[in-house]
């Protein structure tokens, strides 16, 4: 004997005879216009399973609060660093955070990108050593240039930037350290895709920023005292 052809109830969606007229689970009366769900996949969910999938749903409020709440001190940020915010930070230290960005820059070729270099003995001699200081800029335009040209990037020369930082300095200088920054802009959104971009100043940004204008107020408390013992 053939096993009957079966549908599933719309009403309650158990399995019932396809020429039932009467659902035998949950008594319900089915009219002409219910049809076989055979060839249907059953769809049907128990107030069970929506109270359990509606208590897994989070808002989109909390969704939001969640994610506001991973952006904190502890977040990873991209090394990407926003022209204007070089810009200001140059501004800010007078040309200053350069030395800065040295070391920075350095840090990361040796701790994300690998190769062996000492930021410290580069920042170092960047500072303090005329020629020398010359020399770091260009071998760290080089090195940070070599890992830029792997991802197929168009690279800026290091040999011409240097060449133009050393001849005409004072603002060409922040032209070229702008020029080279949106290169390695580039870089680093195709290594760190996902990660957010830190768009106000870090805590060592501060710091640096912050030198500067002691600088600025020992040497005019010292200006003033010699002014004093001059007069008296």
């Amino acid at each position: 004997m053939e096993p009957k052809e079966t549908k599933f109830c719309v009403y309650c969606g158990k399995k019932i005879f396809a020429d039932a007229e009467r659902c035998t689970h949950c008594g319900e009366w089915l009219n002409e216009s219910s049809i076989s769900r055979n060839h249907i996949s059953y769809t049907y969910t128990s107030r069970k399973n929506i109270d359990e999938e509606d208590n897994s749903i989070i808002p989109l409020n909390n969704q939001n609060n969640a994610n506001k709440a991973n952006i904190g001190d502890g977040t990873e940020f991209s090394k990407v660093l926003p022209i204007r915010r070089l810009f200001l930070l140059m501004i800010l230290t007078c040309g200053l955070y350069s030395i800065y960005w040295i070391y920075k820059t350095n840090c990361y070729i040796r701790d994300d990108l690998g190769k062996d270099v000492s930021p410290g003995w580069r920042t170092f001699l960047f500072t303090l050593i005329p020629i020398a200081n010359i020399i770091v800029f260009y071998m760290t335009l080089n090195d940070m240039g070599k890992f830029i040209k792997q991802e197929g990037i168009e690279c800026y020369s290091p040999g011409l930037n240097t060449v133009v930082d050393v001849l005409f300095g004072g603002i060409i200088s922040f032209w070229v350290l702008i020029n080279v920054q949106e290169v390695i802009n580039e870089f680093w959104r195709i290594k760190e895709p996902n990660l957010p971009i830190r768009r106000e100043f870090s805590n060592s940004e501060i710091i640096v920023m912050i030198i500067p204008l002691l600088i600025l107020i020992f040497v005019a408390i010292f200006a003033l005292l010699v002014i004093l013992v001059s007069i008296g």
